[in-house]
């Protein structure tokens, strides 16, 4: 590995590390029990619900203005602009500390969560623009796999410290969310020592290739590329289907853990978020050799099984009212997790020409974002339909999980069939 991209891995991995306890307060899982258990007394059931499945939907909604950030950062350097994101990451995870609990401090949490999100969906847009320019392709799934450990290992352990502390202190959370928010003062410090290769020629480059718009023209990125690229939009409809059947899961499991299993902050968090973030740095080191030595389309036609199977476990848990199969089902989880968070980072740089690496992730982010608005509204709004009309916990909760296990194993069957469409092209990885 060259001096710059040893350098370069160096400060990420400090950065990951430190950030990641900011990002573990905010993470979906985490935030989703945090709410659901501590503003249950403040409002209704069905209210409180709705909520959830907002704060749910949230990581993947800011992504509906992930294309902003790519406008915004054309021709210009994406070091010192991720480092502007993740300060106010942190500022506003400092904020949660100041909310009450009221009805009113419900809603001024889903405020913050969403804001904080879309800050952090203009980092996961431009991270990859930086990966490509200091790791070369062979190491790069590998690096990024290292990444996301680090990342996955420090959400869990931070999940599973919160969970038991506000299971016994459940009223200070605000010095819990106190020092999440310091300890990524460290991560903001440690990115602007970074640096990307080649990056005044790769901004010149950007600048000439697509003059910057206005934020607001932004949809017609997606637009663009869309219509450009025929294989890349089948992948996106496939991967639309697939993420909108697994987006469905998690606003489900943080209802019914408490409302059928009657689970307190530690149980939740470590069922929805922490097995699951665990289980990631086991799966990642077998994903990442395959997605090396595989197009991405190959890797998912492969990989959508997993999500399958996680649903099918979920919804088994429910029907029969067993623990012990949640927590398998979270094993699962984590398995297909592992595999997503290397291709959501690396996959589009299958499609997409050098310079436009950050337009191909911004219309994935943004397509993601669409489902992640949609799929827990509807998750949630059945359920409380069905609840109202006679359905026990149980059996509204297993009718939306085997609609998601449906829609997962459409979705893969698309994988499955562009595969076979693209023939060889399939078979190895174009990226650069």
């Amino acid at each position: 590995m060259p001096i710059l991209a040893r350098r370069s891995y160096a400060v990420e991995l400090w950065t990951t590390l430190f950030f990641s306890v900011t990002l573990a307060s905010i993470e979906g899982g985490v935030i989703g029990v945090y709410t659901k258990q501590s503003f249950s007394d403040v409002t209704s059931p069905g209210r409180l619900n709705l909520v959830v499945a907002l704060i749910g939907a949230a990581p993947e909604t800011a992504n509906l203005l992930s294309f902003v950030w790519a406008v915004l950062s054309t021709g210009r350097a994406k070091v010192p602009f991720i480092n502007a994101l993740q300060l106010a990451v942190v500022a506003l995870v400092g904020t949660i500390a100041l909310v009450p609990r009221t009805s009113g401090g419900l809603y001024s949490l889903l405020f913050i969560v969403i804001a904080a999100r879309v800050c952090w969906s203009g980092i996961i847009t431009l991270r990859p623009t930086i990966w490509r320019a200091n790791y070369a392709r062979r190491d790069r799934a590998r690096i990024v796999g290292k990444f996301s450990t680090v990342q996955q290992l420090m959400v869990a352990f931070v999940g599973l410290g919160l969970g038991a502390a506000l299971d016994r202190w459940s009223r200070h959370a605000s010095v819990l969310m106190t020092f999440a928010a310091l300890v990524g003062v460290v991560a903001v410090w440690a990115t602007g020592k970074q640096r990307a290769r080649g990056g005044p020629a790769a901004q010149r480059a950007e600048a000439v290739n697509g003059p910057a718009m206005k934020p607001w023209h932004g949809p017609l990125i997606v637009w663009n590329v869309l219509r450009k690229d025929a294989r890349y939009s089948q992948f996106m409809l496939a991967m639309f289907v697939l993420g909108f059947g697994n987006l469905m899961v998690t606003p489900m499991l943080v209802i019914i853990l408490k409302e059928q299993f009657q689970l307190g902050y530690l149980g939740s968090i470590t069922i929805i978020s922490a097995l699951p973030s665990l289980i990631v740095p086991v799966a990642i080191p077998m994903w990442s050799r395959m997605l090396d030595r595989a197009h991405v389309v190959r890797f998912r036609s492969v990989h959508g099984w997993t999500f399958l199977a996680a649903t099918l476990v979920f919804a088994l848990a429910v029907l029969t009212r067993r623990l012990e199969w949640m927590y398998l089902g979270a094993v699962i989880q984590g398995v297909a997790i592992g595999g997503g968070a290397l291709a959501w980072n690396l996959g589009h740089v299958d499609f997409a020409p050098t310079t436009d690496a950050s337009r191909y992730m911004a219309t994935h982010v943004t397509l993601n974002g669409l489902r992640g608005l949609a799929a827990p509204l509807v998750a949630v709004g059945v359920y409380e339909f069905l609840a109202r009309h006679g359905w026990s916990h149980s059996g509204a909760a297993g009718f939306v999980l085997g609609t998601s296990a449906a829609l997962c194993l459409l979705g893969t069957a698309g994988f499955v069939a562009l595969r076979r469409s693209m023939g060889s092209t399939a078979t190895r990885p174009v990226r650069e």
